[in-house]
């Protein structure tokens, strides 16, 4: 399957998220509920079995990890230099945020899936692994507000996020994974159908949380572009960059490269809001995550195509 074909899927489910939403097929609470199940039970499934059921020995774990981990450290330094140049306000933040951080979880998983298979995968959970903890722990130091109104981050609620049900399906399947043990064949099978449902339902989530956004409201926000383009241009470029001169297989290289390439992360605007920051703030947050969004059906397979061709 094409980049192409499966950025035309998701945009599809993507699209009917947000007709079930404005029809009003569900009710308020559904949105919330998906989300728990999507978050606690099908992305942990999909993710410990894209680890235990690699029968081959990966031996480039620790280039991976720190690879992930130096990607981090560039796009940081990216989003840095935009919040500089924007003037070092709300927009600034997000921006800086969303170019360290995008929707890895709901979109980049899925399209890795479809393009890469089992192994793309594998190595893209590896990857995942320490940005997956950066990403719940920054947002109490990238996005705070300056002032009174700041919310630090408090040790409790980071300690639930670090041993959420995502975290603790790759600790458990990197387990099975080292000890080269598989599950019974019929709680393997369970586990396979309960991840698989990971990816509809996420594209369909993601567009559950873009139905409330009108057009007038995107036309209000459009300086959230800025955090749109930054995202979809400069961050894949300096991953492009990076990549280029890091000694790991091409192989591996094509499936880690999309990490740059997905939309702004989702959550940008539930974060905004727990960390104090302004209306406006919050408000451009959410329609960069729907440009953002949108335009990744056009993104997505142009890097895909500028990652198979670059790295052979």
């Amino acid at each position: 399957m094409t980049a192409l074909q499966v950025a035309l899927e998701f945009a599809v489910l993507v699209f009917l998220g947000i007709f079930i939403v404005r029809i009003r097929l569900v009710g308020p609470d559904f949105r919330s509920q998906l989300a728990k199940y999507v978050t606690n039970v099908a992305l942990p499934c999909m993710i410990a079995r894209s680890l235990y059921a690699q029968t081959e020995r990966f031996h480039g774990v620790g280039l991976v990890l720190l690879l992930a981990v130096l990607t981090i450290a560039v796009l940081l330094a990216g989003g840095q230099a935009v919040y500089l140049l924007s003037g070092k306000g709300d927009l600034g933040k997000s921006a800086r945020f969303s170019m360290a951080f995008g929707n890895f979880t709901f979109m980049g998983f899925p399209v890795v899936e479809s393009l890469y298979g089992a192994d793309g995968l594998f190595v893209f959970t590896l990857f995942t692994m320490p940005v997956r903890l950066l990403f719940y722990s920054s947002p109490g130091f990238l996005l705070r507000p300056g002032g009174a109104s700041a919310q630090k981050p408090k040790g409790k609620e980071l300690l639930k996020l670090f041993i959420s049900p995502p975290i603790v399906a790759v600790f458990v399947g990197l387990i099975l994974y080292a000890l080269r043990l598989q599950p019974p064949l019929f709680l393997d099978k369970a586990v396979q159908a309960l991840g698989s449902t990971a990816s509809v339902l996420g594209m369909l989530l993601v567009g559950m949380g873009m139905a409330g956004m009108g057009l007038r409201t995107l036309w209000e926000r459009r300086r959230a572009l800025l955090i749109v383009l930054s995202k979809a241009i400069l961050c894949p470029a300096l991953m492009l960059l990076l990549f280029l001169f890091f000694p790991l297989d091409p192989e591996v290289k094509k499936p880690l490269f999309l990490y740059g390439a997905v939309p702004v992360p989702s959550l940008l605007t539930a974060f905004s809001f727990n960390q104090g920051r302004s209306e406006e703030a919050c408000q451009d947050a959410s329609a960069a995550v729907l440009l953002s969004t949108l335009l990744s059906v056009l993104t997505l397979p142009v890097w895909a195509a500028v990652g198979e061709h670059i790295f052979k």
